[in-house]
């Protein structure tokens, strides 16, 4: 058991350190990255709950023998609840940290929350798996990344919010982007056993997701870096500026 766990929380750990390493100009403290890790394993918690709620209502009943099913329970059993728990757990966590104080902090700190749900889901899948090593690694090269992406672009907008963009377009994208790449990644996951004829295609259609979200993550990770060294760049003082020379006098 102990070697599966270590197995599940792999992934997990190899992209926050990758993430850790980043942020290299101004790190966040690592009591504080793992305590955010900790929150996200408590997200696990807070989605379970959500989910329970959202079927008794009955938006969904888990069903995936159909298409319109695998798209009802891709959104409401897994994208909207596992991302409103994650980003409840964000605020939670950022609301009074005093750490959080550039905006590439809103990444690493929403990356390392989304990484402790992946861990903690990782786990619990591979426990419940009769081939783990297989679904370990199938999981470690797709879910757990595709987290780790959907947290960055959660911590992305998080931080533009946070730091003065209070528009309502950026306020709904903090939840609303992470929730839309979510629901079709899994939309997509699920509706390759409806479609076996068209494995291949969504197969396709699946990897060119993880490639794209993969693409935009890094470009907003270089984004907010920039922002951040923007912001830390002291203003040039009176006077030092570039002299001009002063003009020829004429003899």
């Amino acid at each position: 058991m102990l070697l599966v766990i270590i197995t599940a929380l792999i992934p997990a750990a190899l992209l926050g350190w990758w993430i850790y390493k980043k942020d290299s100009d101004r790190p966040e403290p690592p009591q504080m990255l793992f305590k955010a890790f900790l929150y996200g394993v408590g997200s696990t918690f807070v989605t379970l709950v959500i989910t329970q709620l959202l079927a008794i209502v009955g938006l969904f009943t888990y069903d995936l023998g159909s298409f319109s099913g695998a798209v009802s329970t891709a959104l409401f059993a897994a994208a909207l609840p596992e991302e409103m728990s994650k980003l409840l757990m964000l605020w939670l966590f950022l609301r009074k940290n005093p750490y959080y104080d550039e905006y590439f902090d809103g990444i690493v700190y929403a990356a390392c929350v989304g990484l402790g749900f992946a861990g903690t889901e990782n786990v619990l899948y591979l426990l419940q798996s009769e081939d783990w090593l297989g679904t370990g690694i199938m999981r470690g090269i797709t879910a757990v990344p595709a987290h780790f992406a959907i947290a960055c672009a959660m911590g992305y907008f998080y931080s533009k919010r946070h730091f003065g963009d209070r528009s309502r377009l950026t306020t709904a994208c903090v939840l609303a982007v992470p929730v839309l790449i979510h629901w079709v990644y899994d939309a997509l996951a699920f509706s390759e056993g409806i479609f076996p004829a068209m494995s291949v295609v969504i197969n396709i259609l699946f990897v060119l997701l993880i490639y794209r979200v993969y693409k935009n993550t890094m470009k907003r990770i270089d984004e907010l870096r920039q922002r951040d060294q923007a912001r830390m760049t002291p203003p040039p003082l009176p006077g030092n500026g570039p002299s001009i020379p002063p003009p020829f006098s004429q003899q």
